[in-house]
């Protein structure tokens, strides 16, 4: 059972307050909106007992949950709730480009702050956002990155022995074999020049 003091360090009609006020922010609309779709399906991010939580908070608040979207809806503007006042302020900008990546980083900062204060780790699509293209830069831990060169690499025998049967054909071939030929060529650089790495590691 978590016993937890909320991210947002307020409780009871203030929480209600805050709540209510992201909910009811046209500007805020879009952003809570895509929040609240990946809260309500099979890959959220919530874990059950978080989710219990913050739904106990929620209540405890006096939110009126079916008059503001459902728990879904509720959990989103719970999560922004300690980055709402900037949100809202870039917000009052207008949704120009320029102002896309702000938001998305404040909301970042917000969800990171809110889950880290159940001790959850940040997904990856909620890393710092990249100045340059306004896009989440996901962070892979070692092991991760290991696991993928491991899989990567295990597919070498395959691509070798297509490599192979591709050396017996004439190279006037249809469309579909010089894309194979292109994608095998690929791979085996790719798969060449990781196993190097890997070896100078």
């Amino acid at each position: 059972m978590l016993d937890i003091t909320t991210h947002v360090q307020v409780s009871g009609t203030e929480l209600k307050v805050r709540i209510e006020k992201a909910l009811n922010e046209k500007s805020l609309k879009k952003l809570i909106t895509n929040l609240e779709k990946e809260l309500d399906g099979e890959h959220s991010f919530l874990p059950h007992d978080v989710e219990t939580q913050i739904r106990r908070e929620i209540t405890s608040a006096g939110v009126a949950v079916s008059q503001h979207g459902g728990w879904y809806r509720c959990i989103a503007a719970y999560l922004l709730l300690p980055r709402l006042e900037e949100l809202l302020a870039v917000k009052g900008m207008g949704d120009s480009r320029s102002v896309a990546p702000i938001v998305q980083k404040l909301r970042n900062e917000a969800l990171r702050e809110s889950l880290g204060a159940f001790g959850l780790e940040v997904p990856g699509r909620y890393a710092r956002t990249s100045s340059g293209t306004g896009r989440p830069r996901i962070r892979l831990s070692r092991e991760q990155k290991q696991q993928l060169v491991e899989n990567f690499l295990d597919a070498m025998p395959t691509f070798e022995a297509l490599q192979e049967v591709l050396g017996t054909l004439p190279k006037n071939t249809n469309l579909m074999v010089k894309q194979i030929r292109t994608l095998v060529k690929r791979y085996l650089s790719i798969a060449n020049r990781l196993q190097a790495k890997v070896t100078q590691e």
